[in-house]
């Protein structure tokens, strides 16, 4: 029985795919919930694994379909957050920005001379 909220994950996959160069992900799925991160740190490292000239979109578009993780509600866990950072890579959405603290990032007025 799953808690309200929590995806439901396919059983882990068999093996790597071939757009899991180095494993990584498929290591991370295959730890299940004991997985403990850092999704973002692991997702740079697959990213950086690629072959070059390998499009992020495309390969992690395949990567999902292979684990079959496309459409599935992540859980709420470090294995989820990778599950969604690897469906906003495949959908190409940048994470949402945040405004950088400091006087740099607030507006100011235009004082003209």
């Amino acid at each position: 029985m799953t808690a309200a909220g929590e995806g439901v994950l396919p059983p882990p996959p068999s093996g790597p795919a071939p757009e899991d160069p180095g494993r990584l992900v498929y290591e991370a799925l295959r730890m299940g919930p004991e997985f403990p991160g850092p999704a973002p740190d692991l997702l740079l490292a697959w990213s950086l694994k690629l072959p070059d000239g390998e499009d992020m979109k495309t390969a992690a578009a395949r990567l999902l379909r292979a684990y079959g993780l496309e459409g599935v509600a992540p859980p709420p866990d470090p294995r989820g957050e990778l599950i969604l950072l690897l469906q906003q890579a495949a959908r190409d959405e940048p994470p949402p920005s945040r405004r950088r603290g400091g006087w740099r990032a607030r507006t100011r007025p235009v004082v003209e001379e």
